[in-house]
């Protein structure tokens, strides 16, 4: 009976110091303004040895959800997510971040005149030895103070920011109707094929009607597949937004971004 007594009390004191653990991820917002234009990151920090996910993990990942809850004077609000690493175990492959994560935003006002406010509730999760999902409830306003410190992290992130090339021009894309709520999405490039310099090319889609599900890339054959799935599960005649699709990949340590089906 002592002994039982024993592994019980070892086991509540072990939740008990785990707790702290979980509770100790952080979502923040930085404002980065420096002009009329509203620029500024979110910030989310977990604790060292952490990790989380891109907003499109793959099959073994928890897609994190951006919902906005109240707004006041907002014309537009947009994320850049900066590309993604291969993380996790052979078998339990994911993709995400191992550092704490700066997400820049633009905000756009109706009136310049007036004060912008925005309610976010974002759920993301992070993984350790076990994956734990977190709620964080995030205001943002224009009326905070310029974060130059985080601007200079920001810019020195080990989590890459994109830049924009015109690498697609030469994108073959094909689009394949699974059925009214999947489709494969297929891109052959010939500079893609065997090109040492290249790695790690991925589908993004710039969207909320739409999340990618899978993807590979083949760089013996230059080409990339992606299944794409709606996330509007009421209706139909959902439509893919082909000006949307991107490709983003590393050119040597470079990370970059470029139109998937250029018009």
């Amino acid at each position: 009976m002592l002994k039982l007594l024993h592994i019980f009390t070892v086991l509540f004191v072990n939740l008990i110091l785990l707790k702290p653990v979980f509770s100790q991820a952080n979502v923040e917002y930085h404002n980065l303004s420096r002009d009329g234009s509203i620029r500024g990151a979110i910030g989310i920090t977990f604790p060292e040895g952490w990790t989380t996910y891109w907003k499109f993990p793959g099959p073994n990942g928890f897609i994190p959800k951006i919902k906005i809850k109240n707004k006041e004077n907002l014309e537009s609000f947009s994320i850049a997510w900066p590309y993604p690493k291969k993380l996790g175990p052979k078998t339990f492959t994911y993709l995400g971040y191992e550092d704490d994560l700066l997400l820049p935003i633009k905000l756009k006002k109706f009136d310049e005149g007036k004060r912008l406010y925005l309610l976010l509730d974002i759920s993301f999760g992070i993984c350790r030895n076990v994956c734990i999902v977190q709620n964080k409830i995030l205001e943002i306003s224009d009326e905070n103070d310029f974060n130059y410190l985080v601007l200079d992290k920001l810019l020195k992130s080990k989590n890459r920011i994109m830049i924009t090339t015109s690498f697609g021009i030469s994108n073959k894309c094909k689009v394949k109707k699974k059925n009214n709520k999947e489709y494969q999405i297929i891109f052959e490039n010939p500079l893609m094929k065997n090109n040492e310099q290249m790695s790690g090319v991925l589908v993004d889609y710039n969207g909320s009607s739409w999340i990618i599900e899978t993807q590979s890339f083949y760089p013996e054959i230059g080409k990339v597949e992606a299944l794409l799935k709606s996330e509007n599960i009421s209706r139909n005649d959902v439509e893919i937004d082909m000006d949307k699709i991107s490709l983003i990949y590393l050119d040597g340590k470079i990370a970059k971004r470029t139109i998937g089906c250029p018009s």
